[in-house]
C-alpha cells in the first residue's frame, strides 16, 4: 500500500541530487537487493561469449566433441539461463516499490507548492507550478527507467567487458579503457552546456503551459471579446521561443554523436588490426578473435547507449532543475505553533495594534498605516471605503495570507505571527467576493468547511442559505459535477453554495467580504437573515458595498488610502457630514460613487 506523508518537516530539494536521494532513501534496502541481482544476471551474461570461445578453441584443437565441450554447452545454457532468472526476479522486485518511490516526488512538489506562502501563489502561474510538478514526475520516472534498464546494465557489462578485453591481451583493454575514458570525459563537458540548454527549454515550455492553462480558465472572456486568434498567436510566439532552444540543444546532441560516432569508428577499426596481428604472431587462438567480436564490438554498442544515455540524463537534469529553481523561489507560508482543533476558542476577540502593511513588490507605499481597531468577542463589524482602500488587504491580513509589516494583530491576546497561519483559517468562515469552488460535486465543496458533515447537515444549511431549492433541481441534487471554478452555477449561486460552506463550518469568527455581491436584493434579504443568524454570539468582520447589509452591525469603520477615517454606528455616521454619510446618501437616492 502506498503510505501517506505530508511532508511538512522535508526541506524543499534545491538540487536534482537532492530529489533523487529524497525519493530513493525508504526504499533503499530493496534498490541494493535489485542492483545485487541485476549486477549476477549481468555477469552470468557477460561470461557467455568467454564460455563459448573456450568451446571454440576445443573444437578447433581436437575438432571432436570432447567431455570438456559439452560442459561447455551446459556451462553456457545455465549462465543464460542465470541471467534470466535474475533479471526477472530483479523486475519483480521493483515493480513493488517503483511506482510509490517516483509519486513521492508527486506529492513533494504539490506539498512544496501547497505550503508556498499567499504572495507566492498570487505572482506564479498555476499552469506553470503545474507543470513543473507534473513534468519533474514524468522526468523522474524517466530517469530511474534509463538507468535500471540502459545505464547499470551498460555500465556493468562495459566493466565486465574490459577485465575480458584485459584477458585475451592487455593492449585491447588498455585502448578500450583509454577511449571510454576520454569519451566519458567529453560526454561530460557537453553535458553541462546541454543540460543548461534544456533548462531555458524547459522554462519555455512552462510558461507555454501557463499560457495554454490560462487561456482555457477563462474561456469566457475569451469568448466574449473574440480573442480567440489572438490567444492562438500568443501561443505560437511563445512557441518559437521553445523551437530556438530546443534546436540549440539538437546542435550539441549532433557534435556529441559525430564524435562518438567517428572515434568509435576509428578504436573499432584500430582494435580489430592489433587482434589480426596477435592472431598472426600466434600471441592469441582462435578463441580470441570471437572474444574480440564479442566483446569490443558489445562494449563499444554499449559505450554509444550509454553516451545517449548520458544525454538522457542531462536532458532530465535540466528540466528538474528548472523545475526545482521555480519552486525555490519565493517564501514558503510561515510556521509556528501548530493548531490543535481541539485547543481552538469557542470566542474570538480582535485587536489590531499600529498595524501597517505594504505589498512586497510595490516597496515603501503603504496599503494599510496605522490601523487601530478592537473587536470584542461577539461584535460585529463592517468595513467600508471606496476600491482600492484596503478592505480586502485587511482580511487578507486576518486570513494570516499577509504578515503585517509593521505592528501586530491579536486573537485573544496572542500575537497570530506566533502561530502557523492555518490557526486564523481553523477560527475562521471565510466568504469571498470572487467565489472559489472546486471541479466537484455540490456535496464535496460543502464538506471541504466539515469533511465529516452528513448529507443532512449539508442540506440543512443549503436551505439556511437560500440554495436548496436550486441544488434539488440540478441533475444528481448534491451529487452534481459544478465544474471547473462552479462554471456549470450562475454568480448567485455559486455565492449561496460559499455562504452555506461557511454556515456548515461554524467558527466563532466570520470574515464576509462581499458575500452577497452577486445576490438580487429578493435573495440578498433572505440570506441577510441567514447571515444575520449566523453572527449570533459570533465576532464578525463584514465588507459591503451595500450599505444596507450593514445598518444593524455594532460598528462600522470607514478606510480610505489604508487609513481609518471615521467609525461609529450606522446612525452615527449618517448624522456627520463626512465619507459615510455622503456614500449612504447616493445610494440611498439610487446611484453609487466610487
Amino acid at each position: 500500500m502506498y503510505p501517506y506523508d505530508n511532508f511538512e518537516s522535508q526541506v524543499t530539494p534545491k538540487t536534482v541530487r537532492d530529489l533523487l536521494v529524497f525519493m530513493a532513501k525508504p526504499y533503499k534496502w530493496r534498490l541494493l537487493f535489485f542492483f545485487s541481482l541485476t549486477f549476477l544476471g549481468i555477469t552470468a551474461w557477460s561470461a557467455s561469449p568467454f564460455v563459448i570461445a573456450a568451446a571454440v578453441d576445443r573444437l578447433s584443437a581436437n575438432r571432436a566433441a570432447t567431455s570438456s565441450v559439452w560442459l561447455l554447452v551446459l556451462s553456457y545454457f545455465i549462465l543464460r539461463l542465470a541471467d534470466e532468472i535474475f533479471w526477472r526476479f530483479a523486475e519483480a522486485l521493483m515493480r513493488t516499490y517503483k511506482p510509490a518511490m517516483v509519486e513521492r516526488v508527486r506529492s513533494l512538489l504539490f506539498a512544496v507548492a501547497l505550503r508556498k506562502s499567499y504572495s507566492y501563489s498570487v505572482n506564479s502561474s498555476s499552469g506553470q507550478v503545474g507543470y513543473w510538478i507534473n513534468q519533474t514526475t514524468t522526468t523522474v520516472n524517466e530517469l530511474v527507467d534509463t538507468t535500471i534498464w540502459s545505464v547499470w546494465g551498460r555500465a556493468v557489462g562495459m566493466v565486465i567487458s574490459a577485465v575480458f578485453l584485459f584477458i585475451v591481451h592487455w593492449s585491447l583493454g588498455f585502448l578500450f579503457v583509454i577511449w571510454l575514458i576520454l569519451l566519458f570525459w567529453f560526454n561530460v563537458v557537453r553535458g553541462k552546456k546541454f543540460a543548461r540548454l534544456v533548462a531555458l527549454q524547459t522554462e519555455e515550455q512552462s510558461k507555454a503551459s501557463g499560457i495554454v492553462v490560462d487561456v482555457l480558465s477563462n474561456h469566457l472572456s475569451v469568448r466574449a471579446y473574440n480573442a480567440q486568434e489572438r490567444e492562438k498567436r500568443t501561443l505560437y510566439n511563445q512557441q518559437r521561443h521553445i523551437v530556438r532552444r530546443w534546436q540549440e540543444s539538437w546542435w550539441q546532441n549532433l557534435i556529441t554523436n559525430i564524435v562518438k560516432g567517428q572515434s568509435a569508428a576509428i578504436v573499432s577499426g584500430l582494435a580489430f588490426l592489433i587482434v589480426i596481428l596477435l592472431y598472426v604472431h600466434g600471441i592469441i587462438p582462435i578463441g580470441g578473435i570471437l572474444l574480440f567480436a564479442a566483446y569490443f564490438g558489445d562494449a563499444s554498442s554499449s559505450l554509444w547507449e550509454l553516451a545517449w544515455s548520458l544525454d538522457a540524463y542531462y536532458r532530465s537534469s535540466g528540466t528538474i532543475r528548472n523545475a526545482l529553481d521555480g519552486l525555490n523561489n519565493g517564501d514558503d507560508s510561515r510556521t509556528g505553533e501548530v493548531v490543535l482543533r481541539l485547543h481552538l476558542p469557542s470566542t474570538v476577540q480582535l485587536e489590531l495594534q499600529n498595524v501597517s502593511f505594504s505589498y512586497p513588490d510595490q516597496g515603501d507605499e503603504k496599503v494599510l498605516e496605522s490601523i487601530n481597531l478592537k473587536v470584542p468577542s461577539g461584535c460585529k463589524v463592517g468595513i467600508v471605503g471606496h476600491s482600492g482602500a484596503g478592505k480586502s488587504t485587511l482580511i487578507g491580513l486576518l486570513l494570516g495570507l499577509y504578515e503585517p509589516t509593521d505592528g501586530k494583530i491579536l486573537v485573544n491576546g496572542v500575537d497570530i505571527t506566533s502561530k502557523d497561519p492555518s490557526f486564523t483559517r481553523a477560527i475562521s468562515s471565510f466568504v469571498p467576493q470572487d467565489t472559489n469552488l472546486f471541479n466537484r460535486t455540490v456535496r464535496d465543496n460543502l464538506a471541504y468547511a466539515k469533511p465529516k458533515a452528513t448529507d443532512v447537515e449539508i442540506k440543512q444549511v443549503l436551505a439556511e442559505a437560500q440554495a436548496g431549492e436550486f441544488v434539488d433541481k440540478l441533475p444528481q441534487g448534491i451529487s452534481t459535477l459544478i465544474g471547473e471554478r462552479g462554471v456549470k452555477l450562475s454568480g448567485g449561486q455559486r455565492q449561496r453554495i460559499a455562504i452555506a460552506r461557511a454556515i456548515l463550518k461554524n467558527s466563532p469568527l466570520l470574515l464576509l467580504d462581499e458575500a452577497t455581491s452577486a445576490l438580487d436584493s429578493v435573495s440578498e434579504q433572505a440570506i441577510q437573515k441567514a447571515l444575520h443568524k449566523l453572527m449570533k454570539d459570533r465576532t464578525a468582520v463584514v465588507i459591503a458595498h451595500r450599505l444596507s447589509t450593514l445598518k444593524h452591525l455594532d460598528k462600522i469603520i470607514v478606510l480610505d488610502q489604508g487609513h481609518i477615517i471615521e467609525h461609529g454606528t450606522h446612525d452615527e455616521l449618517v448624522k456627520t457630514d463626512g465619507v459615510y454619510a455622503d456614500l449612504w446618501q447616493r445610494q440611498k437616492n439610487g446611484f453609487i460613487a466610487e
